[in-house]
């Protein structure tokens, strides 16, 4: 929906097709760094820092729109997304082994295969109800209540500790 958000804020074709393209080249060169991170500190306080980090940035995507601050957020908003995906398996395989990894991993791929559906399904409710921003603005209010929930889960953690 990325290069849709493009063209109906006005840009050219081209321009939202580059624009998915930073998202794209920052969800990959900063899988590095993420993963670094991740390996040094509790993965689930990762995970949630990629949550907040995702929601800030597609939160201000309509506020920065044309300026060169928009490109940055596709960057690090790309990279901060997928960086949930990929430390959130490398907990399941921290946590499980042999069969239940198998199990586990089945179930996370459904799991994000059905969350991709809806939130499609979401993003497309969004933006014919409230046009093109309501898909940052939507996908924000998402990512800052999954951040709120893993703070929760964190917290709720240390008290069972």
């Amino acid at each position: 929906f990325l290069p849709v958000f493009g063209v109906k804020r006005g840009m050219s074709q081209e321009t939202a097709a580059l624009a998915l393209t930073f998202f794209i080249v920052g969800n990959t060169v900063l899988q590095f760094p993420i993963g670094w991170i991740a390996d040094h500190m509790n993965k689930r306080l990762v995970i949630a820092a990629c949550a907040a980090m995702t929601a800030l940035c597609t939160g201000l995507l309509p506020v920065t729109f044309g300026t060169p601050a928009f490109w940055g957020l596709l960057m690090v908003g790309g990279a901060a997304s997928a960086g949930m995906y990929t430390v959130a398996l490398g907990e399941l395989g921290d946590r499980f082994s042999g069969h239940e990894l198998t199990t586990g991993t089945a179930c996370f791929s459904t799991t994000w295969g059905v969350g991709a559906l809806i939130g499609a399904l979401g993003t497309g409710l969004a933006f014919n109800t409230f046009g093109p921003d309501g898909m940052p603005y939507g996908l924000a209010l998402v990512m800052a209540t999954f951040f709120v929930v893993m703070l929760l889960s964190l917290q709720a953690g240390r008290h069972r500790a």
